[in-house]
This record gives structure tokens, sequence and C-alpha cells, in this order.
């Protein structure tokens, strides 16, 4: 099978504790959900912005090689999980790099990294990272052949991605350097602005 990858930006969230929708909020004028594009374009021939209802019609993709879509109806709000899925049906690729649009300070070189390691990986693997020892699923590269796993735990009902890493195989990188671990800072509430941006 030939490697293809696709990028899938999460924005569908509902941002409930941060009082507006996280993927609007912006860093000098540069929306997050723009960020979050713009650290994946290098690595991927599409990319799938999976976004919330509320939003869609304030999302302004400058390139071509942008798919907008929300949740499928049948999984709309499930979470994470479910934006995953979407966004792996609505463009079909051999692999995915996923990026949640509220992790503003994370750069092209994890991706970098990611690719590169899965290059020596098979090719069904999926590679998460691990920042201070935290499990980061919403920066990760996963395998086309989750799907049909990511699809059961959403029929049962199940939205943890870390159900979903159980049932699959991953390779796991560890980062440990407080500059490593700051690119998966996010933001959950107004005050993580503010602690991230001081």
């Amino acid at each position: 099978m030939v490697t293809t990858y696709a990028g899938i930006v999460l924005a569908g969230g509902e941002s409930k504790r941060y009082g507006k929708p996280k993927a609007l909020e912006s860093v000098d004028g540069i929306p997050f959900y723009k960020k979050a594009m713009d650290v994946l374009e290098p690595f991927v021939q599409h990319l799938v912005l999976v976004v919330h209802p509320s939003i869609k019609e304030s999302i302004e993709p400058e390139h071509k090689g942008v798919t907008i879509i929300m949740d499928e109806p049948k999984i709309k709000g499930e979470g994470p999980l479910a934006g995953i899925y979407s966004g792996m049906k609505a463009y079909e690729a051999s692999h995915y790099l996923v990026l949640a649009c509220d992790m503003p300070l994370m750069e092209r070189r994890i991706y970098q990294q990611l690719v590169g390691i899965h290059a020596f990986l098979k090719s069904e693997c999926n590679v998460i990272p691990c920042a201070d020892n935290h499990v980061q699923p919403l920066a990760a590269l996963y395998s086309s052949t989750s799907l049909p796993y990511i699809a059961g735990l959403l029929e049962n009902e199940k939205r943890r991605l870390t159900d979903l890493l159980d049932h699959i195989v991953c390779a796991y990188v560890s980062y440990e350097s407080k500059e490593m671990i700051a690119c998966f800072k996010n933001v959950n509430r107004p005050p993580d602005y503010t602690e991230i941006f001081r």
C-alpha cells in the first residue's frame, strides 16, 4: 500500500469551559484552527477541518486542499473520537495526522518526528506522543486500520481515546524536555490562555 497522509484538525468542541469557541480564539491575530492547519500542512496531501456547526460560517481556509466538515449526524457531539472518525470518513488516506486546535504552541517538528518514526514501523502502527508521562492522543499519527475500532467504540457509546489506544497497535514517543512538553499545552479555560501567553 502506498503511504498517504491526511491531516485532521479537530475544531468541533463546544468549548463550554472556555465560554466561547476555542477554534476562533487567536494568537497574534491568527485563529487557533489556522495555527493547527499550518502545523500539519507540510506533511499531508489534504486537510480535513472538523468544526462545530456554530462556527462553520466563520471558518476561512486560505488555500486549496481543505475539506470543512461537521461530525457525521449519527455521532454528532460524541467528542474528539467522533471528530477523528468523521475526518477519516471524509477523506481516504493510509494515515492521518490528528491535531486538536486547542494546542496553540504545537510545532511542526513534533509531526516531522512522528512521520519520521513511523517510516521505520509497520504500516498499521499508530504513533502516539507522551509528554511528561501524559499520553497525547489528540496530537498523534493514526493508521487507517484504526477506523473499524473507532467505529466499534462509538457504536458501543465509548468515547474515551484511551479505550482506542487499548485496541490498536501503538508506538509511544516520549518527550521530557520543558521545551517539547510545552508544545502539548492545551487551552481549556481562559486562565490557561493567560498562563500560556502572558
